[in-house]
C-alpha cells in the first residue's frame, strides 16, 4: 500500500504568478525558449515558496513592459487598479473625498517586507491582497477605521500597512474575504 501524497503546500495562484512572470520575460526575449521551458518544469517541481523566489532570481525586474505606479491618488474621484507582475516595495494611496480601490491579487511580492503607505481623508482606500502574504497592520484612524479582513497567513513576504484614514476608512482584504462577501449579498 502507498501512502496518501502529501497537500500541494503552495497555493495554484503562487505558481500562476511566476508563470505569468516567466512569459512576460520570454516575450520581451529575455529568457530563450529552453530556457522558459527548464524554469517551468522548476514551477511544477517547487514546494515552497523559496522554491519559486529561486526559479525568478536574477530576471530583470523592469520586464513587465510598462512602468510601475509607486503613488495612487484620487481627490473628487475614483482609481481603481489591477496590479500584476512584482509589486515595488514602496506604494503610496492617496484617497481625498474619493476612493482608490487597489486590486493586487495576481501580483507577485519580493520576500521581506512591501509598505503600502495609505492616506484616505473623508474617503475610502480598498486593497486586496493575494494568497501567500502576511498584513503587519500599522494603519491607524481618526473619526474612521483600517481593517484586515479575511485569514492570516505566516510568509517570509510581508504587506505592511500604514498611514492613516481620517473621517473614512481603508480595507485591506485577504483572499477568503471575497468569498464572505459574496455570501452576504
Amino acid at each position: 500500500m502507498s501512502p496518501n501524497p502529501l497537500p500541494d503546500p503552495l497555493p495554484s495562484a503562487a505558481r500562476e504568478r511566476v508563470i505569468e512572470l516567466l512569459t512576460r520575460h520570454f516575450a520581451s526575449d529575455e529568457l530563450t525558449e529552453a530556457q522558459l521551458e527548464a524554469r517551468l518544469q522548476d514551477v511544477y517541481a517547487a514546494r515552497t515558496t523559496s522554491d519559486l523566489d529561486a526559479i525568478v532570481a536574477g530576471l530583470p525586474s523592469q520586464a513587465l513592459g510598462h512602468r510601475m505606479d509607486t503613488s495612487i491618488s484620487a481627490t473628487f474621484s475614483g482609481q481603481e487598479r489591477k496590479l500584476a507582475g512584482l509589486v515595488p516595495s514602496q506604494l503610496t494611496l492617496n484617497a481625498r473625498m474619493g476612493y482608490v480601490e487597489l486590486d493586487l491579487t495576481d501580483a507577485m511580492f519580493a520576500p521581506g517586507i512591501t509598505t503600502i503607505d495609505l492616506h484616505s481623508f473623508m474617503g475610502y482606500v480598498e486593497i486586496r491582497l493575494p494568497e501567500g502574504v502576511r498584513v503587519e497592520n500599522h494603519g491607524r484612524a481618526l473619526f474612521g477605521y483600517v481593517a484586515v479582513k479575511g485569514l492570516e497567513e505566516d510568509s517570509e513576504r510581508v504587506v505592511r500597512i500604514t498611514g492613516r484614514a481620517v473621517f473614512g476608512y481603508a480595507e485591506i482584504l485577504l483572499p477568503d474575504n471575497e468569498y464572505d462577501d459574496e455570501e452576504e449579498e
